[in-house]
């Protein structure tokens, strides 16, 4: 593959957001760059083993469609997806087949070392190739790093963490354990419910996925025998049907900062010993785990929360506790406010109501500042509050796509991104703002 010296569009970040940015901007003619560090892409939901997918849903009718659903359906067709669970090896492949139709170049191993600003406008970008640095330039850049980062190194406005106390929300090594008797596992969790989550359905259904969180008997006593650290709050995996496996979201970082190399490498250590401790603990006393084994660990530790760009509109903990409907919505959401509070901070889980909805401006993601330059997925302009409901990645999806769309228009036209008319935008993203199918 040879990079060409220029492209329409230039996404950062092959994430979810990345992914449906980039397709949908390929999709409406434009020429795309694909810029992701790692040798795959996926982001959290393949090297952070972040799955299944979170509520998106009102009365079983989907929010989010389009680039989402082809994907899922990728997926399906490959018998990778079963009910909203998944396996990375499908995701990187459907996520492959959608990238090629699409036309999207995808530079794979690229590093982002530097972005070229002129005034408001980024110009182009310097990316480590071969350990080289090749500068690619483009009309319209996106950014779905996860971590704002061409936001951070155009010198952009953004913010971290909580408003107050700077504090970012726990980081989570996810894992993946085989060999489990899921009847016997939940057996033991409908006869002792006092010991799990009042949040969980335990007329369990092996078709779909089964979620069990809790054995908060178990962490204690580990914690109490110094078996575990205290940082383990609860054990919580999901299952995909008839796999006998499950995935593992339980370890839990705490005082560190998921954009920082240093602070990321200390909780790479950290979360790969406590998985050591928890798999050791599984296999001991937790029924239905006696021949369990581990499979994989996650590549990376999953990170929750980091930069944010300030954008022309910050989504809120009070739009989403509202279900605020905008005059601009790109993308709807029914997941609550979830915040994996830090040290000496509670966490946050609300739910939204059955068949209500909240919506997410196009003002989110422009970025102040910036005239060619959008984000989207969990670095869009918000509050904590309102990053913590709509980071998940079916709305990621969505925001990703949105920028795709705008992205396009604004180079077909010859436009300002602010210059397009919303009505034009909405037209491209109709099947993502309604309920009627």
């Amino acid at each position: 593959m040879e990079l060409k010296q220029k492209y329409d569009v230039i996404v950062a970040g092959a994430g979810i957001a990345g992914i449906a940015a980039a397709v949908k901007a390929g999709r409406m003619g434009a020429s795309v760059l694909l810029v992701e560090h790692y040798g795959f892409v996926g982001g959290m939901s393949t090297a952070g083993m972040v799955g299944p997918f979170m509520k998106h849903t009102v009365h079983g009718l989907p929010l989010v469609r389009g680039v989402f659903e082809d994907l899922e359906n990728g997926m399906r067709r490959q018998n990778g997806m079963i009910d909203n669970g998944f396996y990375a090896s499908s995701f990187r492949s459907s996520a492959y087949e959608l990238l090629q139709a699409a036309g999207v170049t995808v530079l794979l191993h690229g590093e982002i070392a530097r972005a070229q600003r002129e005034g408001n406008r980024l110009a182009a970008l310097d990316v480590l190739v071969d350990g080289r640095e090749v500068t690619v330039a483009g009309d319209v850049f996106i950014d779905t790093t996860g971590d704002a980062q061409l936001v951070f190194l155009g010198n952009f406005p953004w913010v971290k963490g909580d408003e107050k106390t700077g504090l970012l929300q726990a980081l989570t090594l996810f894992f993946r354990m085989g060999g489990i008797d899921i009847q016997r596992a939940t057996d033991y969790v409908q006869a002792n419910k006092h010991d799990f989550f009042d949040w969980m359905t335990y007329d369990f259904d092996f078709s779909k996925i089964v979620s069990v969180a809790g054995y908060w008997s178990n962490v204690r006593r580990a914690i109490a025998e110094k078996r575990l650290p205290p940082e383990i709050e609860y054990i919580f995996f999901t299952t995909l049907p008839g796999s006998g496996e499950g995935s593992f979201n339980t370890s839990n970082v705490l005082g560190l900062d998921g954009s920082s190399s240093p602070d990321l490498t200390a909780a790479e250590l950290t979360g790969r010993n406590q998985v050591n401790q928890l798999v050791q603990l599984i296999q001991q006393e937790l029924p239905g785990f006696e021949n369990s084994y581990l499979v994989e660990t996650a590549v990376q530790v999953g990170v929750r929360e980091t930069r944010r760009a300030v954008g022309d509109y910050a989504v809120t903990g009070a739009d989403v506790r509202n279900m605020h409907k905008f005059p601009d919505p790109v993308a709807r959401s029914s997941y609550g406010i979830d915040i994996h509070g830090q040290k000496g901070e509670d966490s946050v889980l609300e739910h939204v109501e059955e068949g209500e909805y909240y919506e997410v401006p196009l003002r989110a993601l422009l970025v102040q500042q910036a005239d060619n330059l959008l984000v989207a997925g969990r670095c869009i302009s918000s509050t904590r509050e309102g990053h913590s409901a709509i980071r998940i990645m079916p709305t990621s999806s969505a925001t990703g796509e949105a920028c795709g769309a705008l992205a396009a228009l604004a180079v077909r036209n010859n436009q300002l991104l602010r210059d397009i008319a919303y009505e034009r935008l909405k037209a491209e993203i109709a099947y993502n703002l309604s309920l009627d199918y």
